[in-house]
């Protein structure tokens, strides 16, 4: 995996996949999850930049060298003052000036393992044969002065273990970016801030006993776990409390070393003899069948800690293995699995959710069926995602579910990404997906489609069927790069995937929407003109059919009839909006209502517009508003005026006549 997937497995939500518009900002608001990454080149302020998007570190990756892994609020000052998000914990291990003169990464992986810390996440050799060293934190950490000190101190603990650089020390720091040449080592390991500061602490009440043996670690294998020193603490034997927790990781561990159940409960029941007191024999025996029997292959590092009041952890430095050789598959893969089993089924499938699980299986080992477990884990991240849609009807037993694919090009992105996983055997980096960060968004790439390639069909098609439009190819063409993801799911999903017809279908609702004076930037930056563009399809393909209902009318009757379609309910939308803007101004005072019109009057003049006529017809409104408001008061001023000209003429003629 390179910088792209790197970056996100780092920052997340923290950076955009795009540059916000002036009205997506007015629209939203600030944002305080957003954070803004430094880069350098060579540690100096003049070449520091500060990037918010993901497009934009890719793009000054290139002639950068440094970043970043935590995330600040200013864009214009790197301090640990403007500090918001702590993402990783970071260590320099410098091999200038002599030090650590000929260090590898095995060097590495063992000074770690013997520190009893966690697998990190990424390992970056430097120029200087030196290494960077990330651990990517479970969630990210709101920073503050507290909390940036102690940051600091456990990363000063952690370098003095590891032969790193002491001085290197602090949340703000820059460090190498990661490229394919670079990354030694990269791991789906994560780590809690927590788990450091518990490693921390333990390893500041064993400085002060001064027993440095118990730091010693492993990282070959399980097969001396049992030798390890944390270990033989807990085989001297517990007390009263510990016992049952304790021959429970003591068998999970003689099952890790190889152990088979009879020799381990052999083992336990003299163990057993140097506790105070013993456990009945009947408990020893239980524990025993439970470890052997159980999920667990091997014991808590944390139960062990707990036990022997010792540092311990125990890392197995191995690359992941390709699925077909794995007991488990990555949850990505699997919902590479599920969505082609929902494509294969039309898009859509229902029943209990057990019954549906049972029906799936690897698309590398039809014997293996999906965990039902994972199965709802997979559904809930997908909904998560925006690709599925769940909806579940009745209760209990007689629940049904049905899911339905609601995003069809994000669905074709995550299924290549599963695919390109699977196949990426031969390499610890896993390679970049070039849609791994960019979102499906106007002006960037629909699906993961190279010039000429054509989208493949689910595997469980027997027969791999081209849906044809009225194309003279006999291949679909690409999907455009340039079309929303929402306008290409609603016609894909209807079975319209040649990319020339989702191309020309666009183009008639850019031709609808020029009719009213809105441009193609507008459209992309207004979220309600999308979604307008997604109904006329629905609309249209209910009057004149699609190809995976099988009643389709033709091209140019479909294409003729959507833009006749976009036509109308745009003219609606803009009535609509009119209608409420004429009921919000009636309400406005004076004041206000004029403040309104100097705003839509500034927002005239702006460069770009989203639906000029808009502004207008509300500025129009706002005038007939305030003169409707004169004439009234006009009206009621000659009103008054009238009435006491009357009056006293009446009181003139009552004396006249006395």
């Amino acid at each position: 995996m390179n910088l792209a997937g790197i970056a996100v497995n780092i920052y997340r939500d923290q950076l955009t996949n795009k540059k916000k518009k002036q009205p997506e900002k007015q629209q939203t608001g600030y944002n305080n999850r957003l954070g803004w990454v430094f880069v350098s080149k060579d540690f100096t302020k003049e070449t520091t930049k500060a990037v918010r998007t993901y497009g934009s570190l890719f793009n000054v990756s290139k002639d950068y060298t440094y970043f970043t892994p935590n995330t600040f609020y200013r864009n214009d000052l790197r301090r640990l003052s403007t500090l918001r998000w702590i993402n990783t914990m970071s260590i320099d291990i410098d091999a200038k000036n002599g030090e650590n003169k000929g260090i590898t990464l095995p060097d590495v992986q063992e000074l770690i393992t013997a520190a009893g810390l966690p697998m990190p996440s990424l390992i970056v050799q430097t120029p200087s044969k030196g290494f960077h060293i990330h651990w990517f934190l479970e969630q990210p950490k709101r920073a503050s002065d507290k909390l940036n000190a102690h940051y600091s101190r456990i990363q000063t603990c952690i370098a003095e273990m590891i032969h790193g650089d002491v001085h290197a020390v602090g949340p703000e720091r820059l460090f190498r970016l990661p490229t394919d040449e670079n990354t030694v080592f990269h791991s789906q390991n994560r780590v809690s801030f927590d788990t450091l500061c518990e490693w921390f602490q333990l390893v500041q009440e064993q400085d002060q006993q001064d027993v440095h043996t118990y730091k010693k670690g492993f990282y070959k294998g399980y097969e001396s776990l049992l030798q390890h020193p944390a270990v033989q603490k807990i085989l001297e034997g517990v007390h009263e409390g510990q016992r049952d927790t304790a021959c429970y990781t003591l068998a999970l561990a003689y099952k890790a070393a190889g152990y088979d159940e009879k020799t381990a409960e052999a083992y336990l029941h003299n163990w057993n003899q140097k506790n105070t007191p013993q456990m009945r024999q009947m408990e020893v025996k239980r524990k025993v069948k439970s470890a052997y029997r159980g999920r667990f292959h091997a014991p808590s590092a944390k139960k062990i800690r707990e036990l022997s009041g010792m540092l311990f952890s125990y890392v197995i430095w191995e690359e992941a293995k390709p699925r077909e050789e794995r007991t488990y598959s990555h949850i990505q893969e699997w919902e590479g699995d599920v969505l082609a089993f929902i494509r294969a089924q039309g898009g859509q499938v229902s029943g209990s959710q057990r019954d549906i699980s049972d029906q799936i299986t690897s698309s590398v080992d039809a014997e293996k069926k999906i965990p039902y477990a994972t199965f709802k884990k997979v559904i809930a991240r997908l909904e998560e995602q925006e690709i599925l849609s769940k909806r579940v009807s009745g209760k209990g037993r007689g629940a049904s579910t049905e899911l339905r694919i609601i995003n069809e090009v994000k669905a074709r992105r995550t299924q290549s990404e599963a695919s390109k996983k699977e196949q990426d055997t031969g390499s610890k980096n896993n390679g970049l997906n070039s849609n791994t960060i960019k979102d499906t968004v106007v002006g960037g790439t629909a699906l993961p489609l190279s010039a000429g390639s054509r989208l493949a069909l689910p595997k469980e098609t027997l027969t791999p069927v081209i849906l044809p439009t009225s194309s003279t190819l006999s291949k679909p063409a690409p999907i455009p790069g340039n079309v929303p993801s929402a306008f290409v799911s609603a016609l894909y999903n209807r079975g319209f995937i040649d990319g020339r017809f989702i191309f020309r279908a666009w183009g008639k609702i850019l031709l609808a929407f020029k009719t009213f004076g809105i441009t193609y930037h507008s459209i992309a930056a207004t979220g309600d003109y999308t979604r307008l563009s997604v109904d006329a399809v629905a609309v249209t393909v209910e009057k004149k059919g699609s190809l995976i209902a099988g009643d389709f009318q033709g091209e140019e009757r479909f294409l003729k009839y959507l833009f006749g379609t976009m036509k109308g309910l745009f003219a609606n939308y803009r009535s609509d909006q009119i209608k409420q803007f004429v009921e919000e101004i009636e309400g406005l005072g004076g004041i206000t209502l004029s403040h309104v019109g100097m705003e839509l009057e500034d927002e005239l003049k702006a460069a770009r517009v989203v639906d000029r006529e808009l502004l207008e017809t509300k500025l129009a409104e706002i005038e007939r508003e305030q003169s409707a408001r004169q004439r009234s008061k006009h009206y009621h001023n000659y009103s008054a005026f009238d009435l006491n000209a009357s009056l006293n003429q009446f009181k003139l003629f009552m004396k006249t006549d006395d």
